[in-house]
This record gives structure tokens, C-alpha cells and sequence, in this order.
């Protein structure tokens, strides 16, 4: 597991299908939203795209922070700024803004791979030593070559 700060210079424009949930409603399978999320994705939407198209999870609209409140969660495909106008049906179009954020790198079996980046993130951030501070704006998971099964996923987390 290896992190790193990077700044984004250019918002990236994305669409696709969201829900809203809390981290507390994420751990009873009978309140869980994002497991259906990205199956009714999957189902819905990565048939569509070119092969190897990078995906992502885009989580927005904190309420406000990780322990308590809620949050948008988008799963979601990266499309040049007019596509992401032409949002219709359940799509919607989200920007992940231009600004800086730590990286959480993690390689291995979906969906394990990306809660072990979280946890790796929530452990970083709650550390009384820790050196930076989440903005609770956007944060989101990049899955490289949109391999939902196998790969890497790489967790920004916006900072100040």
C-alpha cells in the first residue's frame, strides 16, 4: 500500500448512476447501497464502454464527515465536458474538481481491494499525528484499465 499527494491542474467530467448512503448503512447487507450500485452498473452500463475504459467512484456532497452524515456515491465513466451535458434518464454528470489530494494505491481481487484502501485511508486520517486534513468535498477511487474484478484501484482523497 503506498500513498502519495497528487494535484490534479484540470476537473475531470464524468457520468453515470448514483445513490446516497452513510458508512453506517454500508456495513448491514440488508441497509447496503453501493454493492447494488455497481452490479446494476456493471449490468447497466460497462457493456457500453470501450474496452480498458477507466471507471470510477466518485463520492460527493458530504453531509459531514466519514464517522457520521451521508454522501453521494457515483459509479462512473470519464466523457469530455459536452457528453457530460447530455446526462438523461438515471445518468448524471459530476465533475471531479482540479485540487490536490493523497493517493492510496491498492492491487489485488475487487471489491476487498478498494475497502482496504479505505481503511487504509481512515486509519491515515484519523492518526492524532496525521499531516494533512480531508476537505470532505470530493473524494474518488480511480479503477485502472476499468478492471472491476482484478486490478488497481488508486483513492484520492481531497486535502487541503
Amino acid at each position: 500500500m503506498t500513498s502519495q499527494t497528487k494535484t490534479l491542474s484540470e476537473a475531470i467530467a464524468c457520468q453515470g448512476i448514483s445513490v446516497r448512503t452513510t458508512n453506517n448503512a454500508e456495513i448491514s447487507f440488508e441497509t447496503a447501497k453501493l454493492g447494488r450500485l455497481w452490479q446494476k452498473f456493471y449490468q447497466e452500463h460497462m457493456g457500453k464502454l470501450p474496452e480498458g475504459e477507466d471507471i470510477y467512484g466518485i463520492y460527493l456532497n458530504y453531509e459531514s464527515d466519514d464517522l457520521v452524515g451521508a454522501f453521494d456515491v457515483v459509479a462512473s465513466w470519464k466523457v469530455d465536458s459536452e457528453q457530460a451535458q447530455q446526462s438523461a434518464g438515471d445518468v448524471v454528470a459530476v465533475n471531479i474538481p482540479a485540487g490536490k489530494y493523497l493517493v492510496f494505491s491498492e492491487t489485488g481481487h475487487m471489491p476487498n481491494t478498494v475497502m482496504n484502501a479505505w481503511e487504509k485511508a481512515w486509519e491515515y486520517f484519523h492518526n492524532p499525528d496525521c499531516a494533512h486534513s480531508r476537505t470532505f468535498d470530493v473524494d474518488f477511487e480511480h479503477y485502472i484499465d476499468g478492471n472491476l474484478e482484478y486490478g488497481q484501484v488508486d483513492l484520492y482523497i481531497g486535502i487541503n
